[in-house]
């Protein structure tokens, strides 16, 4: 799989926070353990143990990882590449052999994973009273002895039901949730690769792995590296306002953007799965040709005075309700050159917002105007002080 945790420091990632290296203020900052976090984290904590492996104290003694300064570049070079291959590698089982580098058919090593996983953590967090191991047995299958995995100091607490344990057994389930992401593409070898050194170790093809009903962790895996995607593509779209050279171009490009982010996630209420891959592939497609086509540009769009004439006519989120239907009208997949703005489909909305910009409106309650609605039933009412001459 690919490497895309070595982009971003888990030092200072949290659920709804991604902070990707660059080459300021946020550069790789290398440990004696081989694990980066950003320069950031570094300086401020120099004594903190490593995100990954948990070794203790490893970034005193770091140095400035200046080899790895392009690798973020080669991502955001090629970004709609990087995620063809992420859907397909998912989609086939193949990608790049952690051993040889050879693009095969993978498969994974779940007894290197698990033996990799298990050094340098702090076990005691996963000790289980006998009593919370049965009742979870009819779900998760056998429990081990904790004992077979660490050396005990005993009591330990149950970290279910906080009772003290003498003889605790090990969740090796909440374990395998808390570390399945970690370390993603270094336990995928080729065939031949496992048939030279893991002849005797538990393997699985990768697709099989990834694929399983009964495991929810490759989910929570794949799931890992989504935030990450949606990060490196962000980044590679975003234009600051007073640079934008078409507002509804550039809207009906974000728009896709999400589309294709939320695609890239598992749709699970239902027991249905992540969207088609075809779906997938000609949301990438769309969003490419779209950005592609918005980089051509050689002046700015006539949308643009438009916009900022209709300032009074937003919703509480400042978003204008009219243009956003138009460009939710086009639909993500349309291959279109153009300002929607001009696209005959959307005529009727465009006449609709200028006689408004021409009358002047004003939002008198904070209410979010939904695609469809009607702009009286939300007060918006003509107010003379605001007509454009």
């Amino acid at each position: 799989m690919m490497h895309l945790e070595s982009l971003v420091c888990l030092a200072c990632r949290t659920y709804n926070n991604v902070n990707l290296f660059d080459n300021d203020t946020r550069r790789p900052f290398l440990g004696t353990c081989g694990h980066s976090i950003c320069l950031i984290c570094a300086n401020s904590n120099p004594n903190q143990n490593c995100p990954v492996c948990k070794k203790e104290e490893v970034f005193k003694n770091g140095a400035v990882n200046y080899s790895s300064s392009s690798i973020l570049g080669d991502f955001n070079y090629d970004i709609f590449q990087v995620i063809r291959k992420w859907c397909m590698s998912y989609e086939s089982g193949s990608g790049v052999c952690s051993k040889c580098s050879a693009h095969k058919l993978l498969r994974i090593c779940v007894t290197c994973k698990f033996k990799e996983a298990i050094k340098h953590r702090d076990l005691s967090k996963y000790a289980m009273c006998e009593s919370c191991a049965k009742s979870m047995r009819f779900y998760e299958g056998k429990f081990e002895n904790l004992r077979n995995f660490m050396n005990l100091k005993i009591p330990l607490e149950c970290h279910f039901c906080l009772t003290q344990v003498e003889n605790p057994f090990f969740d090796n389930t909440q374990f395998r949730w808390d570390t399945e992401h970690l370390n993603l593409a270094d336990f995928n070898f080729c065939s031949d690769c496992i048939l030279d050194n893991h002849q005797d170790h538990v393997t699985f093809q990768l697709l099989f792995y990834e694929k399983s009903y009964w495991s929810g962790y490759p989910t929570k895996r794949q799931e890992a590296t989504i935030p990450l995607l949606g990060t490196l593509l962000k980044k590679k779209l975003w234009e600051a306002d007073e640079i934008i050279k078409c507002k509804l171009r550039y809207m009906r490009i974000m728009f896709t953007c999400e589309k294709l982010i939320t695609a890239c996630y598992f749709v699970s209420p239902s027991g249905a799965r992540r969207v088609s891959t075809e779906y997938f592939q000609k949301l990438i497609s769309s969003l490419e040709k779209q950005y592609n086509e918005y980089q051509q540009l050689k002046s700015p769009c006539l949308c643009l005075e438009v916009w900022k004439d209709s300032e009074n006519v937003v919703n509480i989120l400042g978003e204008n309700p009219s243009l956003c239907r138009m460009v939710e009208r086009v639909g993500v997949l349309e291959v279109r050159n153009g300002c929607p703005l001009e696209f005959e489909s959307n005529r009727e909305e465009k006449k609709k917002l200028l006689d408004m910009i021409r009358g002047g409106v004003e939002v008198e309650e904070p209410q979010r105007l939904q695609t469809g609605d009607d702009f009286h039933s939300f007060g918006l009412i003509p107010q003379s002080s605001y007509s454009k001459k």
